[in-house]
């Protein structure tokens, strides 16, 4: 018998019991990130709990959350807290996916037109669900008219800046918008943008970066062979971050 879950309650959630979400609008997860965010789940676990629904089976559905599971599963862990939701779950997982991290522009602006299609949205419905201006859905959505295999280049590389679609989707034929994609590939090819510059990094990212290197230059420490000074100088200083974190994992808490 299927689990009854309440909604807003928070649950313990065995990884290997959770099915992705068959219209997850993220197509491609950055390498680099996922693996930043799975070394900090590593060592600090998954603070924030995903969000999750059923299907018609009774099984447990990601709505928002896909790369912390990955991650999870990545640093070896077996179970996830999630809360249970419920109601219209497309676009809610859809909005978070906007807000936490930035969809890739081709994946965006598809799903942007999966979502007209499936709620028979017109471009203001459309930018009133998603809480964006009008305009900006509506340059988003002329992505989709470049060639398919402009677009499938895109899905798998962070680093196409998605004005350089935008500029590409405004030519009047197929063939003139491979010609300035292609052009921006190549100039980029030039200056190694297209293989050596890193993916843009959110404030948030870096922060969780951050703190979970600064987890790990703590672990072995010497501390032991530091002066006096130092020694108490350091302790005033963890004191500072664990009244700070106790503070910060209270209020995630609630």
């Amino acid at each position: 018998m299927a689990t009854k879950y309440v909604k807003g309650k928070l649950y313990n959630l065995k990884i290997s019991d959770l099915q992705p979400d068959p219209n997850q609008a993220r197509s491609f997860i950055e390498p680099v990130a996922l693996n930043e965010l799975a070394a900090s789940v590593g060592k600090l676990s998954v603070l924030v709990p995903i969000q999750f629904c059923q299907n018609d089976q009774g099984a447990p559905v990601i709505v928002s959350g896909h790369r912390r599971v990955k991650a999870a599963e990545m640093a070896g862990l077996k179970e996830i807290s999630g809360t249970f939701t419920d109601g219209d779950t497309r676009l809610q997982g859809f909005v978070d996916n906007l807000q936490r991290e930035g969809l890739n522009p081709v994946d965006e602006a598809e799903q942007m037109a999966a979502l007209m299609k499936d709620y028979t949205f017109n471009q203001n419905q459309l930018a009133d669900a998603l809480g964006k201006d009008k305009s900006i859905v509506s340059k988003t959505l002329t992505i989709n008219k470049l060639p398919e295999d402009v677009r499938s280049t895109c899905r798998t590389n962070p680093n196409v800046p998605k004005s350089v679609l935008l500029d590409a989707a405004q030519m009047s034929t197929e063939a003139n918008m491979r010609r300035k994609f292609q052009r921006y590939m190549d100039q980029a090819a030039k200056t190694g943008q297209t293989s050596v510059q890193k993916p843009k990094v959110s404030k948030q990212r870096a922060l969780i970066t951050k703190t979970g290197n600064l987890t790990g230059e703590l672990d072995g420490l010497p501390w032991r062979e530091w002066s006096q000074d130092d020694r108490s100088d350091l302790a005033n200083a963890l004191v500072g971050i664990r009244d700070k974190a106790d503070g910060l994992l209270a209020d995630m808490a609630q």
